[in-house]
């Protein structure tokens, strides 16, 4: 019981340190173009950034699946 406990907490600590890390990359990635990049997202809908946005997210996910094992 108590190790299924400390690997739920253990889950917790690392998704949130996971998005952490993913909205500090996203705001970086998001500095480096000129223009407002959540704007074009959302509001214009440009399925470009959304797909570097989409390969950021998976990247992320398997390197800390990989740091996790």
């Amino acid at each position: 019981m108590w190790k299924m406990l400390g690997n739920i907490i253990e889950m917790f600590v690392y998704s949130s340190i996971y998005m952490v890390i993913v909205l500090v990359s996203l705001k970086i990635v998001g500095a480096t173009f000129s223009t407002d990049f959540e704007k074009k997202i959302a509001d214009e809908g440009n399925i470009g950034l959304s797909i570097i946005c989409a390969c950021l997210f998976i990247g992320f996910a398997i390197l800390l699946s990989s740091i996790v094992r």
